[in-house]
């Protein structure tokens, strides 16, 4: 596998793009970046980059450490973020009737103390069963 192939391989994991870079550096993220033939993996936090976990001069082995170790972690997707919290029960009802388990993860104080907003994730491949039942993601109420 090259990295196009690793890319396009990982989505359908329903890795979160959020977490990784493929050829790049993104904030707070683990990334896979090629640079005078070597292959390096590593995390790169607020522009800096750590020192690699991993350095090949072969891109498909290091492909595939790449997506051994992004698979592992879990991907939460946001699919709500509301600023009432009846929004975000309204949504984690509908997503356990079609068979997903959420996750909530609020916080309490958004802009400024006593401004909580209420976010609703799922994980993994369930972003793909919430795009095909409910035809949307990232739905949002401020």
């Amino acid at each position: 596998m090259n990295a196009s192939e690793l890319q396009i391989k990982l989505f359908a994991e329903g890795c979160n793009p959020a977490n990784f870079s493929v050829l790049g550096r993104g904030d707070d993220m683990l990334c896979l970046d090629e640079k005078g033939g070597k292959w390096s993996i590593f995390y790169s936090e607020r522009g800096c980059d750590s020192e690699p976990i991993f350095t090949s001069d072969n891109e498909e082995e290091a492909c595939k450490i790449f997506f051994n170790y992004v698979v592992k972690q879990q991907h939460w997707h946001i699919v709500g973020f509301f600023k009432n919290e009846s929004d975000a029960v309204e949504l984690e009802d509908k997503l356990v009737a079609i068979g997903i388990k959420p996750i909530r993860n609020d916080i309490p104080a958004y802009k400024t103390a006593n401004d909580p907003r209420y976010r609703v994730f799922v994980v993994g491949k369930e972003i793909f069963k919430v795009r095909e039942c409910l035809g949307h993601v990232n739905i949002r109420h401020t």
